[in-house]
Formats: structure tokens, sequence, C-alpha cells
């Protein structure tokens, strides 16, 4: 098995030392460092990390809007927010920039070696001291309308959209049902117009209110692997 890939964003000298050493001797390889946003951004493309910790607070261009880059030129990596403010205004706009996970910086080494190895795994990971934060930010989510019926969706699309209902992307839905990532991707566009959701959020909220998914979505474990 290879070993996650992983950049770290952090402005502090001592904090980017610290995670190394807990990283390296966990197994995980710390392939590039940056010190800035626009760096992160850089480096996240030029070295195909699996996971980005990235600091919320950085000179110049920050957290927030690295994250939103890097989401958008590398899809497939995943990023963990490293973060000293747990409040809701914080999470909100780390939420909507596109994170998978937080893990505060006064947690404990174990903390961020799991939050990094659930998101290499396709996992999303919300720690101690912000779990109930974003589960309030889903709750301020409005309601969508529920389609009157899924029996326009054939079992693979059903499949697929209780994996999303789950918050798995599709590299990690398409390994766990042994499918193409682009087959996923290209189920989802066919659910989107069977039920009319306008976009994947919509889509999962109308999973979630069909009773697809998880009870308790936010850190869900390993999905059983289901052939096609």
């Amino acid at each position: 098995m290879n070993p996650i890939r992983v950049l770290i964003a952090e402005d502090e000298p001592v904090a980017r030392q610290g995670m190394r050493v807990w990283l390296q001797e966990s197994g995980i390889e710390v392939v590039a460092e940056a010190a800035t946003g626009g760096m992160a951004v850089e480096l996240a493309q030029a070295h195909r990390v699996d996971v980005v910790i990235m600091d919320l607070n950085m000179p110049g261009q920050d957290g927030i809007a690295a994250t939103q880059e890097i989401r958008r030129t590398r899809p497939h990596t995943r990023v963990l927010a490293f973060t000293s403010h747990s409040d809701i205004r914080h999470l909100r706009a780390a939420v909507r920039a596109g994170v998978h996970g937080f893990v505060l910086k006064d947690r404990e080494s174990n903390d961020l070696i799991r939050a990094v190895r659930a998101l290499a795994d396709g996992e999303a990971h919300f720690g101690p001291g912000t779990a109930d934060h974003v589960v309030s930010l889903f709750q301020e989510i409005p309601e969508q309308p529920c389609p009157p019926s899924l029996r326009g969706l054939n079992t693979t699309h059903l499949r697929i959209l209780s994996a999303m209902a789950d918050w798995h992307d599709d590299p990690a839905i398409a390994r766990s049902l042994f499918l193409e990532t682009h087959t996923v991707q290209t189920r989802v566009a066919e659910m989107k117009k069977i039920t009319g959701a306008r976009t994947r959020q919509e889509l999962i909220a109308f999973a979630r209110r069909a009773g697809l998914g998880s009870p308790f979505p936010l850190n869900p474990g390993p999905k059983a692997k289901t052939p096609e």
C-alpha cells in the first residue's frame, strides 16, 4: 500500500515541524510544506498530494481561498482544516470552500493522524469541538422538496445516492461500489435529471429526506463493498 502523501500548509515553522514529525512517525509521507495559501495551491498541484492540512489563517491568500482553488484544480485532493477557531463563522466559510474535515490545533497528535487517515480513505472527519457546530450548519440548510418518488432510479442509482447521503465524494463511492469514477459522475448527472435536483447538495438533501444514508453521517465508517 502506498503511503498517504500530505502537504502541510501552516505559516508557523514550529507548528509545521511538529506536524511533520507526528505524521512521519505514523508512516504518513510529508511531501511538501507551505507557509502561505498561494504556496499551498502551487505545491498541491505540483506534488499530487492526497491530503492537504490547511491552516485557515495565513498571510496573503488565506486557507479558505486556497482551499477553494485546490478543490477547483485538484478535485481528488482532500483538505483538512487545521485551525484554532471553532466558531461557526469560520466553520461555515470552510465548509463552503470545500474542506472535508476539521481538527483544532489544541488537540493531541493522534487526532490529527486519525483525521488524515480518514480523509485519505474518502471519509469526512469533524473532530471534538467542531462536530456540534457542523451539525448546526446542516440544520441551517433550507429544506428542499423531496421528489414525489424515487421509482425512476435504478439499483445502481440508489446505491450511489445512499453513499452520497453520507457525504462521500465520487472517487470514494467508485471504490466502494467497484465502479469507475466517471461512471459515478454519469449516474449522478442522471439522478439530477430524474429528480429535478439542480445541484449535488440538493440531490443529497433529497436522499437524506428519503431516508437514505446513515443516521449521523458526519464521520462515516467504512462502507461495505457491494459488487456492481
